[in-house]
């Protein structure tokens, strides 16, 4: 077992980072300024290595990596601003970082890097798949849940040399890897040990949802390209939501009106008969609720796939309120391979929610007409992956900090309900931001739509 020092003030992402370290058995602290991790660094403090965001609140992350170096601490370093072999070569070459990744990265490329800086072997892949407790899901299923929905396996990553320039062909192997890559070169390739699998971590070890937001957790998931199990409870409430790469790709719920059935009765595509025919036709040949359908020709492949990306959204759409329960993440994959093919961007999945689900009472209360928004410097969505109408991107070109929410409403073309939902979508998926400072045009940025 390693002890982590990370350093990352997106509280999400940090978050995410350390539950993963206790799934693969490590004890991670979790500081969220260059401060508050110098602070750590006292004459007891012990780490065997750390992550660093280079773009800190306070300090710079280079003046972290000179205090880790200074106590042995081998560190490496992340960055969604700084990027590019120059950075790169900075943070290792200049200050001392043992690799570099720029966000939005692989979350299990970065526990491995971790890890080997650490001293500690990672732990393959396959043997977090075999420790998944699928028990809540497989309960779900047989009880007529939620219809599964399947993804594909990746290709494994496979380094090819760069081209050669013209007239040096023939010589692309004598090209220089990214400098990240060079102990790949430099160190002869040792067999991992095998290690003893290790446990998942308990509901517990995820957190607490009134210090966070369901959306707030999809931002991190997608920034960090992960997949897993998310886990949601409220009281006797359970909801669990997959992700494959970031993308939400499943969801399912214990509550009976939320099962694929009642949903198609609920949206019009069942009469209460047919749902009928259809349970009593899955029962006796012991299928899923979704497979009766088809089979009985109540519904056709194109509708089912529909409803079920519709069901899904509602799932998840329904716990953007909560404020209070507890949830908890586990990487790792379905695992069966007769599934529903779906890949839901959680950007879209944020602003559509909002706009759905929020009331023009409840818009009003969280976007009080004083309100300046500013644009995120490193936000998780690009926003040519954000699916914005005109007058949308408009709206968020206008919201540069130097106008008010009220402001805002009297520029746009949008009603009133519209341009507060567009505002708190975007907000919420963390493309815009409130900050306490008083505007200045020298340090404006903008997104120039």
């Amino acid at each position: 077992m390693a002890r982590l020092l990370i350093v990352e003030d997106n509280q999400e992402l940090a978050s995410l980072i350390a539950t993963v370290a206790q799934t693969r058995g490590h004890d991670a602290l979790t500081v969220f300024t260059g401060e508050a991790a110098l602070e750590s660094l006292g004459p007891t403090a012990r780490f065997d290595a750390a992550l660093v965001d280079l773009l800190l609140p306070d300090i710079r992350g280079s003046e972290v990596l000179g205090a880790l170096r200074a106590h042995a601490i081998p560190a490496i370093a992340v960055s969604g601003v700084y990027k590019g072999d120059r950075f790169a070569q900075e943070a290792i070459q200049v200050h001392g970082a043992r690799a570099f990744f720029e966000k939005p990265f692989e979350l299990d490329a970065v526990m491995d890097a971790l890890e080997e800086a650490a001293g500690v072997p990672p732990v393959p892949h396959t043997e977090l798949l075999d420790e998944v407790d699928l028990l809540v899901l497989e309960e779900l299923v047989e009880d007529g849940g939620v219809e599964e929905v399947a993804v594909s396996e990746p290709a494994p990553f496979e380094p090819t040399a760069p081209e050669a320039p013209p007239g040096d062909e023939g010589l692309s192997e004598a090209l220089p890897l990214p400098f990240a890559r060079r102990d790949a070169v430099w160190t002869e390739a040792v067999p991992a040990p095998e290690r003893r699998r290790r446990q998942l971590p308990e509901w517990s070890l995820g957190g607490d949802l009134a210090n966070t937001t369901v959306p707030r957790l999809l931002n991190a998931y997608y920034e960090a390209r992960h997949h897993g199990e998310l886990k949601l409870r409220q009281g006797t409430v359970l909801k669990v939501v997959y992700f494959e790469a970031g993308r939400v790709v499943y969801a399912a719920s214990n509550l009976a009106p939320e099962r694929f059935g009642r949903f198609c009765l609920r949206k019009g595509a069942l009469t209460e008969a047919q749902l009928a025919e259809a349970t009593a036709y899955a029962r006796e040949h012991t299928l899923r609720t979704g497979d009766a359908l088809l089979k009985r020709g109540l519904l056709s492949p194109s509708q089912r796939r529909r409803l079920l990306e519709e069901q899904v959204k509602d799932i998840l759409w329904s716990t953007f309120a909560w404020t209070e329960g507890g949830y908890g993440f586990s990487p790792m994959r379905p695992q069966r391979a007769d599934l529903v093919p779906l890949s839901l961007f959680p950007g879209d999945l944020i602003l559509e929610g909002v706009t759905r689900t929020e009331t023009l009472v409840a818009l009003r209360q969280r976007m009080a007409p004083g309100r300046r928004l500013f644009p995120t410097a490193d936000p998780p969505y690009a926003l040519h992956e954000l699916k914005l109408a005109g007058p949308q991107a408009l709206l968020l070109a206008f919201a540069d900090g130097t106008k008010t929410v009220e402001d805002l409403l009297a520029l746009t073309d949008l009603s009133e309900r519209e341009a507060l939902a567009t505002l708190r979508g975007l907000e919420l998926s963390g493309v815009l931001e409130e900050r306490q400072q008083t505007p200045n045009r020298r340090q404006r940025i903008s997104f120039g739509l």
